[in-house]
């Protein structure tokens, strides 16, 4: 197919426009069992402040296509990859769930982890949900689950969403022990 007479420029752009499109429209087969054993096999005693790091890397390895961003964006961006938000009244977790914390005044980058059937784990094998007292103190806690098998990843991202990653990302930076 030959595009209309256009300069390159243009051409190029609608190219670029197209493929992201493509990207953000592609379907995954996501399974479970490989995002748990991933993050559970690399759990540390303590936090290292990489809560995300580990769990989108299990995510990765289980097959979802997923970027890496604060742990607290992961509210707006599970549900866009395919992820039913689980309400919390009456909530039971089920192996692969995943749970999002928002930022506190200890961290701005939020919390995120996964649960692999025993334990809540992230960067460390966790005690409960809430990795802490201050997100214990605050309670806040959303549930997420996506079940073996093919999913479509759809993401929109606005440009207000990525400063505010930044932002926490630069405020938070001198927390992560790598």
């Amino acid at each position: 197919m030959n595009l209309p007479k256009m300069k390159k420029k243009t051409k190029s752009v609608i190219i670029i426009v197209t493929a992201i499109l493509i990207w953000n429209h592609i379907p995954f087969y996501y399974n479970n069992n490989m995002a748990v054993s991933y993050v559970t096999s690399h759990t540390a005693l303590h936090s290292r402040s990489m809560c995300a790091w580990y769990v989108i890397k299990a995510m990765w390895l289980g097959g979802c296509p997923i970027g890496l961003v604060p742990a607290y964006a992961y509210e707006k961006t599970l549900p866009q990859m395919g992820f039913e938000e689980i309400p919390s009244k009456g909530y039971v977790p089920q192996k692969g769930d995943i749970s999002v914390l928002p930022q506190n005044e200890e961290s701005s980058f939020g919390h995120i982890a996964i649960y692999n059937g025993s334990n809540w784990v992230s960067d460390f094998k966790q005690k409960d949900v809430y990795p802490g007292y201050y997100y214990r103190k605050k309670g806040q806690v959303k549930y997420f689950r996506a079940d073996n098998g093919w999913h479509w990843k759809h993401v929109w991202t606005s440009p207000m969403d990525w400063y505010d990653w930044m932002k926490s990302l630069v405020m938070g930076f001198n927390k992560i022990k790598f």
